[in-house]
């Protein structure tokens, strides 16, 4: 599983409660970057368009998180608690003597990354949130209805009600195609799918499922730790994105006191879809508030 014209300079597997986590380090000097793992659907490859972008001026951190790339899939759902993400990042961090970083994160990364930023602001220089996925703002009405019957068999799985454990077990690559196409709405985002669609093929139903169960981030405790986090903060998100409403970016923005881009016509990865733009907002960032080497 490796990131597309990555060569690492260094990586390894680093052993954690409950899961055995593996790391890959890219560029030799600089500040460090770490960008955080996402829902564990994909692998660390889901940066495929950044880290070559960023390596030759900072040294990048990338890390498969718990149940999917080379890190181990727990079989319990406790260990997948967001908790457990953030602290994976540290041990990571503390691992290759990184004493504060900045951080990148895409989707349920917002979650590990928002607890790091407000709970250890010691060692997070800045933070970048790409279209989060937090219980904030207003959840999208037909996913928020579906997601009601997660565990109820259903007589049809049309729509977002594939987002179900019976249906998962029942026609895994279904789910992940019909997912997928909902974070990629853009046209031609064909490639973008298949790719992801991929790396969802390397972990399993079950896995997915614990992950779901282990999720413990609620409204209440995401707005106490937004209005704490006191480093940079830039919030970029999808007018269009089909997964997580642009409403949580906005809210995380405001609570934060962020920088904030809402981009026209974009779903759910801009980082993959749209990786110039992307790179150009994350340069701009980075040379206002951590200078490269």
């Amino acid at each position: 599983m490796p990131i597309v014209d990555g060569v690492p300079a260094r990586e390894g597997v680093l052993e954690r409660p409950g899961a055995s986590i593996h790391f890959q380090v890219f560029g030799d000097g600089g500040p460090a970057i770490v960008l955080l793992p996402t829902w564990s659907l994909v692998h660390t490859d889901f940066w495929r368009r950044q880290v070559p972008h960023l390596e030759g001026r900072f040294r990048v951190v990338a890390f498969d998180g718990r149940g999917n790339g080379r890190s181990s899939r727990p079989t319990a759902a406790a260990d997948y608690a967001d908790d457990l993400f953030a602290e994976d990042a540290l041990a990571v961090m503390d691992e290759l003597e990184i004493d504060e970083a900045t951080l990148l994160s895409n989707s349920a990364g917002a979650a590990w990354q928002l607890i790091l930023a407000a709970e250890h602001p010691d060692r997070v220089a800045a933070a970048v949130f790409l279209a989060p996925s937090l219980p904030l703002g207003t959840r999208l009405p037909e996913r928020a209805a579906a997601s009601v019957h997660f565990d109820e068999p259903q007589k049809a799985y049309d729509g977002w009600l594939k987002y179900n454990r019976h249906y998962w077990h029942a026609d895994w690559a279904g789910f992940l195609e019909f997912f997928f196409s909902r974070c990629f709405t853009e046209p031609g985002s064909e490639e973008e799918i298949r790719h992801f669609v991929s790396m969802g093929l390397e972990t399993d139903p079950q896995t997915i499922v614990l992950t779901v169960e282990g999720r413990s981030l609620d409204r209440r405790r995401a707005e106490a730790l937004a209005r704490s986090v006191t480093c940079p903060v830039l919030v970029i998100h999808g007018a269009d994105d089909a997964i997580s409403s642009v409403t949580i970016g906005t809210e995380l923005a405001g609570l934060t006191k962020a920088e904030l881009a809402v981009l026209p016509l974009v779903g759910h990865e801009p980082q993959s879809r749209w990786p110039t733009q992307v790179n150009a907002m994350l340069d701009a960032f980075l040379a206002r508030h951590v200078p490269a080497r």
